[in-house]
């Protein structure tokens, strides 16, 4: 037990107290997601909160990137929570789609089509995180890009245009690309996350044929070892010897990856490089806190010896240049991940000396890696952000990015800002925050590129301000939810690390608001008013189509703080109505301007809500799903502002809960999903029984939930894409996945006006297909004259008079907009049915007199619709 102890705290702080994210590098056994938690809580005391200025973040302080890390990781555990790394997806995936002959083969109407963002104005903005590039050896418009999450892209005409090279793999992160200069068709990917371990590695992959297809090397791993292969290099006098840089050592390979052996046995190793001219000589990085070492053979990467080292140095990275080949320049980062020092040798590495740092003082005069543009401030994401770059042609001409990037003229012994996160000062331009790789073209020795959070961006000139983001034409956003309406004719989405985004009509997208995009909401009724989140709870609403937002998280007493993607909803009894899930329940009757807690004894604890759902149903059903918690939490008949106690049910499933849809007519009734690799992956609840719904699906996780409430068919959004289930699939899931590649799916909604369903995926943007139309019930024909749901509907759109009624009664619409106008009338039953369609004039006063014959006695939903969108829809009694 002691010795798990000991193993459980290298995972938690693994060199990366600061750092946030646990490194797993170096472990052999199966790790608890749990265990990891636990370990990390004792060890930090963060409040994580992020600084702002000007409405923009400086600093992703506190807890940030650890929460980011556990969101996804908790994604990607066995039905016991140990972690499993994304070799386990691949397996899963490759062994379901070899098997599909055996499975039943009804065609999909899937026609998955890619929605963007493909563009953004730059700067603060961008459209997805980019950690690497590689160039082709003889032709100067042709190279590579590895993303955080989006795979592999490649143009041929120097960014103008990107395709997709890894559409066939399972989406994931990409640290290094290798392409042998002496045959481009051979190319090598060192997959996982190297940065911010996002995902971890698949181990080696290689490509023959271009990037056409790829296959494994003879590197690679247990599902559980949750490695990552950060960095590869290839000797270019022998093409077939390699070395590898991962989180547990390096490797060497002398047969072009078919075998490998573990020539440094230990440490995380980020980075290697080979001398310009000597093949003899390759420097290696390590990072660990007080490990930022720097490693260097003298035989090809067979032996290492240690020639830079000492205590609170946290990462290193290195460069080199062919101006002058036995300098090299490193950058350190600290214990606390600001500037410790450049570091300077003039004889290939055999010794170094450091020729400059940021002051010691409180200020930290001079510290290039923290987040404010003068420099002059402690602290900063060295352990994320650190690259440098010497020009080829001007060895005193050095380049370092961490937030931001800064440029020296005389060998590193000053600094000036080169480009900025935000726009404050004159002299440099916006560049996207978050610098992963700063990289001279090999062909173009002025040419200078540089990977960030936002994209990819070059210049010719690089203290100047003509940068120019070259990222337009990738599909690589990470997106965690979106939001569509049947009365509105766009569509937004939550983003990392590039804010939420919005899709109008025309397909142009805009930046609606910054951080982290979380979770979104788009009021049902008024296409003006929508909702967007950034991480941890930070509520924004709008009620202009995003001209303006107010924050009314602040609203809320206390602003607590809630999950990485805290959950809300607008209720589909009003929709002015919130409801919003922190530690508490709180409850808002006018669009976030006031606040009531609803649930003052939280009888979760500590634990903060991770999903919530409500019925449109006269029951008025609320349920909860809250962290690490194998309970839903539910309560019936909610009273707008009453204070309400939760019960419970206890699901006898094992596995992480990701999402809980509630039917919209039954409410005792719901369905919820399971992340991870476990037996369970779709469970039903009704009235009590459970049924397991998992049969047909692959043993991926899955994260949404989404139901045609117009007709008898539900989705789910898996780490691989889009599964559908009807009535006549005998109760087995079949792929929806027609047109999109194997990408993870994070959510679901449905357009019920365009009956499109639109899917936010975690790496490769937004897509929409046409929905599923299959009708079982022949017996029961839906009118799609419009194609709409009977829910959600909206209380203060019309009244109706007398209400209840015996088929007699008026209609009083609340717009002015709308007197005088020809509208559409439906009374719809809770199957969906339309039982009564008519087309009237409103009058000057917005009255109209109906008179519905033939109808039975019942509660009905009366929708009203003009030519361009559903104005409301109202409950109505016929006695």
């Amino acid at each position: 037990m002691k010795k798990l102890s000991i193993f459980i705290l290298s995972l938690a702080v693994g060199g990366n107290l600061y750092a946030q994210v646990p490194d797993m590098g170096n472990g052999n056994q199966p790790v608890k997601l749990q265990d990891v938690v636990d370990e990390y809580m004792k060890q930090h005391n963060n409040a994580g909160e992020v600084k702002i200025i000007d409405g923009k973040y400086v600093e992703e302080t506190g807890d940030y990137h650890f929460n980011r890390w556990l969101w996804y990781q908790s994604h990607n555990t066995d039905e016991n929570g140990y972690i499993v790394s994304p070799l386990k997806k691949m397996k899963e995936w490759t062994k379901f789609k070899a098997n599909r002959q055996n499975l039943k083969t009804t065609a999909s109407q899937a026609n998955w089509t890619f929605r963007g963002p493909t563009s953004s104005p730059g700067g603060y903005n961008g459209i997805g995180r980019v950690n690497c590039i590689e160039f082709h050896p003889s032709n100067v418009n042709t190279y590579w890009v590895g993303t955080g999450g989006g795979g592999v892209w490649k143009t041929v005409n120097d960014g103008v245009n990107w395709t997709s090279v890894t559409d066939d793999l399972p989406v994931l992160g990409v640290s290094d690309i290798d392409v042998n200069p002496m045959n481009p068709n051979t190319i090598y990917l060192c997959t996982g996350d190297r940065d911010a371990s996002d995902t971890y590695s698949i181990g080696v992959l290689k490509s023959t044929d271009g990037g056409l297809t790829w296959d494994t090397t003879g590197l690679q791993w247990q599902t559980s070892q949750n490695r990552l292969t950060n960095c590869l290099v290839i000797n270019r006098l022998d093409t077939n010897s390699l070395t590898l840089a991962a989180s547990n050592g390096i490797y060497k390979s002398y047969d072009g990856g078919k075998n490998w052996s573990f020539v440094q046995t230990s440490g995380h190793f980020k980075q290697l490089v080979y001398h310009p001219i000597d093949t003899n000589i390759i420097y290696a990085a390590r990072s660990g806190n007080n490990s930022g070492h720097v490693y260097r053979s003298t035989d090809g990467g067979a032996t290492w010896s240690l020639e830079l080292s000492g205590n609170n140095k946290r990462r290193a990275a290195i460069a080199v240049t062919p101006d002058r080949p036995n300098i090299v320049k490193v950058v350190i980062c600290n214990n606390s991940n600001g500037l410790e020092g450049i570091y300077h040798s003039s004889n290939s590495g055999a010794s170094f000396t450091r020729i400059y740092q940021a002051s010691s003082g409180s200020n930290c005069n001079g510290n290039l890696l923290t987040g404010t543009l003068s420099g002059n401030s402690c602290g900063g994401q060295g352990w994320y952000d650190l690259c440098i770059a010497i020009s080829p042609a001007d060895s005193n001409e050095v380049y370092v990015g961490g937030v931001n990037t800064w440029h020296s003229n005389n060998g590193g012994t000053s600094w000036s800002l080169t480009n900025q996160w935000y726009y404050t000062s004159s002299g440099s331009i916006n560049v996207h925050a978050d610098k992963h790789w700063l990289a001279f073209h090999p062909l173009n020795s002025n040419r200078l590129f540089e990977c960030n959070d936002g994209g990819v961006y070059k210049t010719d000139n690089p203290q100047s301000k003509l940068w120019t983001d070259i990222t337009n034409g990738m599909g690589i956003t990470q997106f965690y939810r979106n939001a569509v309406s049947d009365v509105a004719s766009f569509q937004i989405a939550g983003a990392q690390d590039n804010g939420t985004k919005g899709r109008d009509a025309s397909g142009a997208w805009d930046e609606l608001t910054g951080g982290d995009g979380m979770n979104c909401e788009m009021d049902y009724a008024d296409s003006n008013t929508f909702y967007t989140a950034i991480q941890n709870g930070e509520l924004r609403r709008t009620t202009n189509r995003g001209n303006n937002f107010t924050d009314i998280q602040n609203n809320i007493p206390g602003r607590p703080k809630g999950a990485w993607i805290t959950p809300y909803v607008i209720s589909p009894h009003n929709n002015q109505h919130l409801i919003a899930g922190y530690e508490q329940i709180w409850f808002s009757s006018n669009r976030g301007t006031s606040w009531t807690e609803v649930t003052p004894t939280n009888v979760t604890g500590t634990r903060d809500a991770r999903r919530l759902a409500m019925t449109a149903d006269s029951s008025g059903t609320i349920y909860a799903l809250y962290e690490n918690s194998g309970i839903v939490y539910y309560t019936h008949g909610f009273v707008p502002g009453d204070t309400i106690s939760l019960d419970t049910i206890q699901v006898p499933y094992g596995g992480t809960i990701s999402d809980i849809k509630a039917d919209q007519k039954k409410y005792n009734h719901f369905w919820i999903t399971f992340s991870g690799y476990n037996n369970t992956k779709v469970a039903e609840y009704d009235n009590g029984v459970w049924t397991n719904r998992s049969s047909g699906l692959p043993n991926v996780p899955i994260y949404c939930f989404e139901a045609d409430s117009s007709l008898d068919i539900t989705y789910v959004g898996t780490a691989v894409g889009v599964f559908y289930i009807d009535s006549a699939s005998n109760n087995k899931w079949e792929p929806f996945t027609g047109g999109m590649p194997s990408i993870e799916v994070a959510d679901l909604g449905i357009n019920y006006t365009t009956k499109e369903i639109w899917a936010a995926t975690y790496g490769r943007g937004l897509w929409s297909s046409p929905k599923q139309f299959y009708q079982a019930d022949t017996t029961k024909p839906v009118d799609t004259t419009l194609g709409l749901s009977v829910i959600p509907y909206v209380d203060d759109a019309f009244e109706i008079a007398p209400n209840p009624n015996q088929g007699k009664f008026i209609l009083v619409a609340s717009k002015a907009a709308l007197r005088n106008e020809q509208v559409h009338i439906r009374i719809l039953d809770y199957t969906g049915r339309a039982v009564w369609v008519d087309n009237k004039m409103l009058g000057s006063n917005g009255v109209v007199e109906l008179e519905v014959k033939d109808v039975p006695a019942g509660v009905y939903i009366v929708e009203l619709s003009n030519s361009k969108a559903v104005i409301g829809r109202k409950r109505v009694v016929i006695q």
